[in-house]
């Protein structure tokens, strides 16, 4: 009995011991925990940290130390930095107890209690949590996965092993992707392990409600979630492994295993799942290798009963029923590039990974129960497959199509074999009361109106360009339609629209579509169109228009965003011709007559900082011409009107090859150019601009005055012509700051990587203060200009091959001219300054020079520069050579002494423009300038193209109006 006595008596006193270490140990520490606390909040963080209260207790996470902070709060970093990253009732940090003694103190765990975390980033990409001070003063205690390392003094190493959460929402949103999660009563427990510099991360979650929002879609509505999450990173080389992802979606169960490689040339993924509910399945993969090209491997096996899988994720909002399967499987590269058979600029799908799809949808029943009826019936079996990695070998079937609720009803089939000569037979029979589509399916405020009915039978093959058209039948018919939305208060009513196309023969030319009638009533504004089509190898056409449109009630009631746009069109319009008489120029067959006409058309668009307001304008239907009458246009302060005519229009539209032409006059008082100049700047294109070869459109442009970066341009005067791939400027002629300019330029797109340009310009009389002081351009390409004063002018001409990104091709430059110097002070030129201290003549490093003609030459990626006398300080200079575009010298030049310059010193000047070299004597062993010789020159007849196009006009009518 004693001895048991005793032991108890030992064991109390133990006991009493271990609870007075643990009252004692948080009171003998707590001043160091507290400077701790605030030392490394000061030191580490770079934004606001708050708390109530702070406690040091073993009790709250027994047996562990810890630093309780009370009613905590952490700011985001910017730009979020009045908004909350973290926040919770409690906060704990654990201390491990050795380091209290041996130092230095080491923060080891998290505890987040009754928390938020909220995760944003903005449209950028920049996130919120960027709150640590990653500054070498800021990280000297190391971090979570480094070995341990000395603090600075007072502060702790923070190496978090546990991280708990209890109780905690998370939120999560990314605008970029865009992506929002939502998660509320997360309870977390993970930790972390470092071994061989193998990053081991394990972690429970439970979470009551999470919901996931994918560009506006719900992707998973308020559903628990429970997961098993053990993940392996290499910090050596950052590829990830998801070793192991056990996750449960209310009932459902899921399994997920991956990983993640970087390689020298890119990166692979692999993704696999699989889910096994109520004896159903399904599962899939991905595997991805992207280098310089994308390998793409999928696999899917799908096979459930939608009805147990819908009660398993437990969604109550929804009825779905019917048994679903589907398979599928993909291998191969995907990549896109230049479409190989043009040469305009065109981005096409060059490889696709063969695949092949199966699925199949029967009994299938769909309701939204907050809607009185289902959607039944639903039925489809899809095929789909394509080889030899090219889409246009795709195959697809869909047949036993079917639909439908009350007694509206879809079905049909479709099957395609291949999209070159397409080949395809479709049946569609639609019969759908717009009226009652609001009771089976949530249309969003949106109200519909009207019979709709559709029987489309289709089969054969669509090849327009070997004549050949499947027989076809079609039938569109609406009647008594309504459209009402909730962006505007009326609706467009008394639609009408009864649609036909027919074709019995197969070929194109025995198609035949016919719109009778397409009307409604907008506003109490009727509007009425019809239109007659046959034959579309010699497309015979009758339409006519009448009526009118208030454009700013049509934008408003559909919504679109990123436009605005007001004002009234009214037509009235006959047209009725052949195809064949326009192309043999019997101009006098085509019937086309009448009007469209536009008044207080106001356009507001993303891609415009200002409206763009057209107070009047008539569109004039003639024969084969479209006049632009009277188009008067205002646009902030600018002014803009524009005359003239399109002409050729049906054979641009109806046939190939076939060329749109027009003239037309382009005239303004005061045009604000800073005006048109959008905010956001636009991604430049990958190659050089290239112009369509089937355009030939004239424009003689008259401006008054031109304002563009606080520079003034008056009295422009040109003619601007398109015509087969070329731009042409002719007789450009304009007043800039006192100084007459003429200017004449051709540009020719040859590829969509390549051009060639043809330019010259003549400045007479040009100031290079006033230049220096007024033009912002010449100021920042020209700084030393600044230092030099006088009257300078430029005749010369330059020729060359542009390369992708409009850069030139500086072997391919060749041109001359003359640079004259009427009167010019140079100050700071480096030339003269080394020379000026070579020769020990203060006078030649700022001389004053005047009537010195510059005549330069450029061939070969060389600028040769002819003998060219001057005088400076009393001295006569005479100079000539080479130069490069690189910058490289080869200047032969005299020194003439005074005071006849009989007596001279031969001066050689090599080395770089940066950094000249002199050298004395007349030397014959200095190495020339290296010359790139350029073979790709332009074929004779596209030589003789641009010649006959800068010699003679665009054919055409002479437009004029009154001002």
């Amino acid at each position: 009995m004693k001895r048991t006595f005793r032991i108890f008596g030992i064991t109390l006193a133990a006991l009493f011991v271990l609870l007075l270490c643990l009252i004692l140990t948080p009171f003998f520490f707590k001043d160091k925990l507290e400077q701790v606390v605030k030392h490394t909040a000061n030191k580490t963080l770079n934004t606001e940290l708050n708390f109530s209260e702070m406690e040091i207790s073993f009790i709250r996470h027994f047996p562990h130390l810890t630093i309780n902070l009370s009613d905590f709060s952490l700011k985001s970093s910017a730009p979020f930095s009045q908004d909350t990253l973290i926040s919770a009732g409690m906060v704990s940090f654990g201390v491990d107890l050795w380091s209290l003694v041996s130092g230095p103190v080491e923060i080891t765990r998290i505890y987040i209690e009754n928390g938020r975390v909220i995760i944003q980033y903005n449209e950028e990409g920049t996130p919120n949590y960027q709150v640590y001070d990653a500054s070498p003063d800021s990280v000297e205690g190391g971090d979570t996965f480094s070995e341990p390392g000395e603090p600075a003094s007072g502060s702790a190493a923070i190496r978090i092993k546990h991280i708990i959460f209890t109780h905690t929402d998370f939120i999560y949103s990314d605008p970029s992707i865009p992506l929002n999660i939502v998660a509320h009563g997360i309870d977390y427990r993970g930790k972390n392990d470092i071994s061989n510099f193998i990053l081991r991360l394990d972690s429970k979650v439970h979470i009551d409600s999470v919901d996931v929002v994918y560009d506006q879609v719900p992707i998973v509505d308020s559903k628990p979630l429970s997961a098993e999450l053990i993940t392996q990173v290499d910090l050596n080389s950052m590829n990830i492994k998801l070793e192991k992802n056990d996750l449960k979606i209310k009932d459902v169960p899921f399994e997920f295993k991956g990983e993640l490689n970087f390689r020298k040339d890119g990166y692979e993924i692999f993704i696999a799942f699989f889910s096994m509910f109520r004896e159903e399945y399904l599962s899939g993969s991905l595997w991805m290798i992207s280098t310089d090209s994308l390998w793409v491997s999928v696999k899917a096996d799908i096979n459930v009963t939608l009805e147990n899988w819908v009660k398993g994720f437990g969604i109550k909002e929804t009825d779905l029923r019917g048994k679903f399967n589907m398979k599928l499987n993909a291998k191969g590269i995907y990549a896109t590039g230049q479409n190989p058979e043009s040469k305009q600029p065109d981005t096409v799908i060059l490889s696709i990974p063969d695949f092949t799809l199966t699925s199949k949808l029967s009994d299938g029943f769909f309701q939204d129960k907050s809607l009185p009826q289902a959607i039944r019936e639903i039925s489809f079996d899809l095929s789909s497959s394509a080889t030899n990695h090219d889409y246009r070998k795709i195959n697809l079937q869909v047949e036993n199509l079917k639909a439908g609720f009350l007694k509206n009803h879809v079905e049909g089939f479709l099957r395609v074999h291949g999209l070159v000569d397409l080949s395809l037979e479709a049946k569609l029979l639609t019969h759908v009361n717009l009226t009652e589509l609001k009771e089976a399916i949530p249309l969003d405020s949106l109200g519909l109106q009207g019979m709709l009915d559709l029987d489309l039978s289709v089969k054969g093959n669509y090849a327009p360009e070997k004549k050949r058209f499947p027989l076809a039948t079609v039938t569109l018919t609406l009647n008594d339609g309504a459209i009402q939305t909730k962006y505007y208060p009326r609706p467009i009513e008394k639609i009408h629209l009864s649609a036909t196309i027919n074709n019995q023969t197969g070929k194109l030319s025995g198609t035949t579509a016919k719109l009778d009638p397409l009307s409604f009533t907008f506003e109490g504004n009727p509007f009425d169109f019809r239109g007659d089509f046959s034959n579309p190898e010699n497309l015979q056409y009758d339409l006519v228009s009448k009526g009118s449109i208030d454009l700013a009630g049509i934008y408003h009631l559909f919504s679109r965003e990123g436009m605005e746009l007001a004002g009234y069109i009214a037509t009235d319009l006959s047209l009725k011709g052949k195809q064949s008489d326009a192309l043999a120029g019997y101009y006098d067959r085509l019937q086309n007559s009448g009007k469209l006409v536009l008044r207080n058309i106001a356009l507001t668009t993303e891609y415009l900082p200002k409206p763009l307001i057209v107070q009047s304008g008539v569109f004039r239907f003639e024969n084969d011409r479209i006049w632009f009458e009277k188009f008067d246009s205002q646009y902030g302060v600018s002014d803009i009107t524009m005359d003239g005519y399109l002409s050729n229009v049906i054979n641009y539209v109806l046939a190939e090859n076939q060329s749109l032409k027009g003239n037309f006059t382009f005239r303004s008082n005061y045009l604000l150019v800073d005006e048109f100049m959008a905010s956001a700047e636009t991604a430049s294109s990958p190659g050089v601009i290239v112009i369509p070869q089937n355009l030939e459109i004239g424009l003689t442009a008259d401006l008054k005055k031109i304002r563009f970066q606080n520079l003034d341009i008056t009295d422009l005067t040109s003619t601007v012509e398109i015509q087969k791939g070329m731009l042409l400027l002719k007789g450009m002629n304009f007043d800039l700051i006192g100084c007459k300019v003429s200017m004449e330029a051709t540009y020719v797109s040859i590829t969509p990587e390549r051009a060639f340009f043809d330019f010259y310009i003549n400045a007479k009389n040009f100031d290079i203060q006033r230049a220096y002081r007024e033009v912002e351009l010449f100021r920042n390409l020209s700084t030393s200009a600044g230092k030099c004063e006088g009257i300078v002018s430029l005749d010369y001409s330059l020729k060359g091959k542009l390369k992708a990104g409009m850069n030139p091709v500086y072997p391919s430059l060749e041109g001359g001219g003359i640079l004259s110097l009427e009167k010019v002070k140079v100050m700071g030129l480096k030339l003269f300054n080394a020379m000026g201290k070579n020769l020990e003549k203060e006078g030649i490093k700022n001389p004053d020079l005047s009537q010195v003609d510059l005549r330069t030459t450029i061939k070969n990626n060389v600028i040769t520069l002819e003998r060219t006398k001057m005088k400076i300080a009393g001295f006569r200079f005479r100079v000539e050579g080479q130069t490069s575009f690189s910058g490289k010298l080869n200047l032969k030049s005299r020194l003439g002494l005074p005071p006849l310059g009989i007596v001279g010193i031969p001066i050689r000047i090599l080395g770089t423009q940066e950094n000249p070299k002199f050298k004395y004597g007349r030397g014959t062993h200095d190495e020339d300038v290296e010359e790139t010789e350029y073979s790709d020159e332009l074929p004779p007849e596209m030589l003789k193209l641009i010649r006959t196009a800068k010699e003679e006009k665009l054919p055409g009518d002479t437009i004029s109006r009154p001002r």
